[in-house]
C-alpha cells in the first residue's frame, strides 16, 4: 500500500484527470447523441453505441469521483487531528460525492433512454465540477470565470469527448451517406466549440496568469504553454479533417479510413491536454505567485553546455542508508539529503539516457535510407537504457552500494526504476521483432507508439523540488518539454502505422524520429544546478 500512497499528490491529479476525462466523454456523448446522431438521422446501431458510451461514462465518473473524494479523505485525516464530521461540510467532500450521485443518475437516465432526464441532470454535473476549479477560490470575477470554466469544459466535451463517438459510429454506419451526414454534423459542432475553447481559456488565463513572466516563469504557466502546443497539434490534424470531410462526396471509403486514423491520434492527443489540465488545477493560479523565475534564470539553466559523460564515484555520493530508513522515508514523503555530488550523479544519469534516446531516433531515421536497412534494429539502444537504469539508477543497491540486490525491492524508488528497466527491455524486445518482420500481429505493432504517448502524457504530472518554486519549474521545463516531444512522437508514429499507405504516412514516417532524437537533445542538456 505505501507503494501506491507514498505519493498522494500524484494520484490525486491522476484521478482529477479521469475525473476531467469521463466528464468530457459523458458531456460529449450527450451533445454527439442530441447534435449529431439524431438530426443525422443514424441507424439504431448508432444510437445504441452512444447511450451504452453514455452509460459507461457516466458509471466510470461516479465511481472515479467516489474514490477521488475517499483517498483525498484519508489523506486529511491522516495528516491533521480532524475528525469524518469536519470533512463532511467541506466543499471537495460535497462536491465529490454530489458529482458522483449526479453521474450515477446519469447512468440510470441512459438505461432507460431519457434524454428528458440526461440534459437538467448533466448541467448540474457540470455545474459541480466549477464549483471545485480555480474559479470558486477567487474572489474576484468569480462569476465571469465560473462561466469561463464551464464554457471551456462545454467546448472541451463537444470536441474531443464527442470524437470518440464519431470514431465509433463510423464503423457501425448502414451507409456511406449517414457516415457522410454524421461527420459533417460533427465537423460543424467542433468547429463551433474550438473558437469557444480558445476565448474562455484566453478569459482565464488573463486573470489566472496576468502577466508574461507569469507564463513561462512558474510551473502553471508552463504547463499552459502545455495546452497551447498541444491544442496547435490537434488543430493541425482537425483542420486535415476538416479537408477530409469536404471531399467525402468523392471516394468516400478512402477518405472515411484516412478521417477515423487521423481521428484516433486527435483524440489521444486531446486526453493528454486534459492530463495537463489536471496538473495545473493542481498548481496555484501564476498570478498568485510572488516569487515568479526571472527568464535570464531560465536562459542561464537551459543555455546548451558539454553534456557530462563522467560521474563523481559512488564513494563520493550522500551515505546511503538502510532499508528500512528508506522505506520509512518514503511513508512519510521525507526527501534525503542531497548534495553536489548527488546532483552530478542525476544529471550524468540524463545524459547519457539522452545520448541513447537520441541513437535511436537518429538510426529510426536511417532506417528509411536506401541500404541502411541495418538500421531498422534501433530498439536494440533500448535494451542498453534498460541495462544502465538497472546498474545506475540506485547508487546505494548492488552493484555500486551496500544494499542487497533482492532486499532492496522493498524500497519503493528501487523498485519503481527495476520495474522501468523490465518494461524498457521487454519493449526492445518486442519492437525488434517488430521491426525485422517476425511480428506482425497489430498489437505489438502498436506497442511502441501507445507507450511513448502514455509514458510523454504522464510526465506532465512530474515534479521536483516542490518545496522551491525556482527549482520546480526549471525541472519541469526539461520534463514539460521532453513530454510534449514524446507525445508528438508516440501518436506521429501512430498515423505513420495506421494511415493508408501514402504521401501522410511517408510524412509521418520522417517526423517522429526527428521528434524522438530532440527529445534526446532535451536530456542531453538537462541540469539540476
Amino acid at each position: 500500500m505505501i507503494w501506491l500512497l507514498r505519493d498522494i499528490d500524484l494520484l490525486v491529479t491522476l484521478l482529477r484527470a479521469a475525473n476531467l476525462s469521463f466528464e468530457a466523454l459523458l458531456l460529449g456523448g450527450i451533445l454527439y447523441l442530441l447534435a449529431v446522431a439524431r438530426p443525422a438521422k443514424s441507424g439504431a446501431q448508432v444510437e445504441f453505441v452512444c447511450f451504452r458510451g453514455i452509460r459507461w461514462s457516466a458509471m466510470a465518473l461516479a465511481l472515479a469521483e467516489l474514490v477521488t473524494v475517499v483517498l483525498s479523505s484519508a489523506s486529511l485525516l491522516g495528516d491533521s487531528d480532524q475528525h469524518l464530521r469536519d470533512l463532511i461540510a467541506t466543499t471537495f467532500f460535497l462536491a465529490g460525492l454530489s458529482a458522483s450521485l449526479l453521474a450515477a443518475l446519469v447512468w440510470l437516465s441512459a438505461r432507460v433512454k431519457s434524454v428528458v432526464a440526461m440534459i437538467p441532470l448533466s448541467l448540474l454535473l457540470l455545474t459541480v465540477t466549477v464549483s471545485t476549479s480555480h474559479a470558486a477560490a477567487r474572489m474576484d470575477h468569480r462569476w465571469l470565470l465560473a462561466l469561463a470554466t464551464a464554457a471551456h469544459h462545454l467546448a472541451t466535451a463537444a470536441w474531443i469527448g464527442a470524437m470518440p463517438f464519431l470514431l465509433v459510429s463510423l464503423g457501425r454506419v448502414e451507409s456511406v451517406e449517414e457516415a457522410r451526414a454524421m461527420a459533417r454534423r460533427y465537423s460543424r459542432m467542433a468547429l463551433l466549440s474550438v473558437p469557444i475553447l480558445v476565448l474562455a481559456g484566453v478569459c482565464m488565463a488573463w486573470f489566472y496568469v496576468g502577466t508574461w513572466n507569469g507564463l513561462y516563469g512558474t510551473s502553471y504557466g508552463v504547463l499552459l504553454l502545455a495546452k497551447i502546443y498541444l491544442l496547435f497539434v490537434m488543430l493541425l490534424m482537425g483542420a486535415s479533417n476538416w479537408f477530409v470531410v469536404r471531399r467525402l462526396n468523392s471516394s468516400p471509403q478512402p477518405l472515411l479510413a484516412r478521417l477515423r486514423r487521423f481521428a484516433e491520434a486527435e483524440i489521444g492527443l486531446g486526453f493528454t491536454v486534459i492530463l495537463a489540465a489536471a496538473s495545473m488545477s493542481s498548481q496555484p493560479p501564476a498570478v498568485d505567485i510572488p516569487d515568479q523565475v526571472s527568464l535570464p534564470v531560465i536562459a542561464a539553466r537551459l543555455h546548451p553546455e558539454v553534456p557530462r559523460m563522467k560521474s563523481p564515484a559512488a564513494s563520493q555520493l550522500t551515505p546511503p542508508t538502510s532499508i528500512q530508513t528508506a522505506v520509512h522515508e518514503a511513508e512519510f514523503k521525507a526527501m534525503g539529503a542531497s548534495d553536489a555530488m548527488d546532483r552530478e550523479w542525476s544529471e550524468y544519469n540524463h545524459h547519457w539516457a539522452g545520448l541513447i534516446v537520441l541513437l535511436a531516433g537518429m538510426l529510426a531515421l536511417l532506417s528509411r535510407v536506401p541500404g541502411m536497412r541495418w538500421a531498422r534494429f534501433w530498439p536494440l539502444s533500448f535494451a542498453g537504457l534498460s541495462v544502465f537504469i538497472l546498474l545506475r539508477a540506485d547508487p546505494e543497491t548492488w552493484p555500486l552500494g551496500p544494499r542487497p540486490f533482492w532486499a532492496s525491492f522493498s524500497a519503493p524508488d528501487v523498485l519503481a526504476h527495476r520495474a522501468a528497466a523490465l518494461l524498457i527491455l521487454c519493449f526492445a524486445a518486442l519492437e525488434c521483432a517488430v521491426q525485422a518482420g517476425k511480428l506482425r500481429a497489430r498489437w505489438a505493432v502498436m506497442i511502441f507508439p501507445a507507450m511513448c504517448a502514455l509514458g510523454a502524457a504522464v510526465l506532465l504530472t512530474h515534479s521536483h523540488a516542490a518545496s522551491d518554486n525556482t527549482e520546480d519549474l526549471l525541472a519541469s521545463l526539461s520534463h514539460t518539454l521532453i513530454a510534449l516531444l514524446g507525445a508528438t512522437a508516440g501518436w506521429t508514429r501512430w498515423l505513420e502505422l495506421r494511415l493508408p499507405p501514402g504521401r501522410a504516412s511517408r510524412i509521418a514516417g520522417y517526423l517522429w524520429p526527428l521528434f524522438l532524437s530532440a527529445a534526446g537533445l532535451v536530456l542531453l542538456n538537462y541540469r539540476e544546478t
